[in-house]
């Protein structure tokens, strides 16, 4: 991948080591640093840089925190602010899979509500607003940015990123 910055967005509590970790919430500032990462206190929907700057932005577990549509913001930026040939890495919870492993009985209501809703830690910006299957989030990204491509994450190593990888999580990558 060409060089470029290499942004996380809504990093919260999983910063990123050596990544630029943007959030709207400055109680993650300290959690970024200790990790060995940057922190700028922003909006993910009007990002501070400029354009074809970045050659990775990551969104993880960010984008079921905004409503129906309300991400599509963000995806104009990350391909804004993202190289020719840069990647937008997503990852968010597969409402699918969750489904399917509730209704059969193997989660509990509890873990099975938290995933849906969130895991409300004191902000309004912990409660999940949306959801997403693998059909519906290739749609979305599609329909947000003009990509060259939207493709399933390959879960090559990437340096600093630590995104989980794990039945209940959906990735995609949209490269521009």
């Amino acid at each position: 991948m060409n060089n470029g910055l290499r942004i996380n967005v809504g990093s919260g509590q999983r910063p990123f080591a050596d990544f630029i970790n943007l959030d709207i919430q400055e109680k993650w500032r300290q959690p970024a640093l200790d990790k060995g990462g940057e922190f700028l206190l922003g909006d993910m929907g009007q990002m501070p840089f400029p354009d074809g700057s970045a050659s990775l932005v990551v969104s993880n577990h960010t984008l079921e925190h905004c409503g129906c549509n309300e991400a599509a913001p963000f995806v104009k930026e990350a391909h804004r602010v993202l190289r020719p040939g840069g990647s937008l890495l997503i990852f968010v919870p597969d409402m699918l899979a969750l489904a399917k492993r509730y209704i059969e009985g193997s989660m509990s209501t509890q873990l099975y509500m938290t995933s849906v809703y969130g895991a409300f830690m004191g902000d309004p910006h912990d409660r999940h607003a949306w959801g997403y299957d693998r059909g519906s989030l290739h749609d979305f990204l599609r329909s947000s940015a003009p990509w060259k491509k939207v493709v399933w994450f390959d879960w090559r190593d990437i340096p600093g990123m630590d995104a989980g990888k794990d039945w209940w999580i959906l990735d995609a990558e949209a490269v521009k």
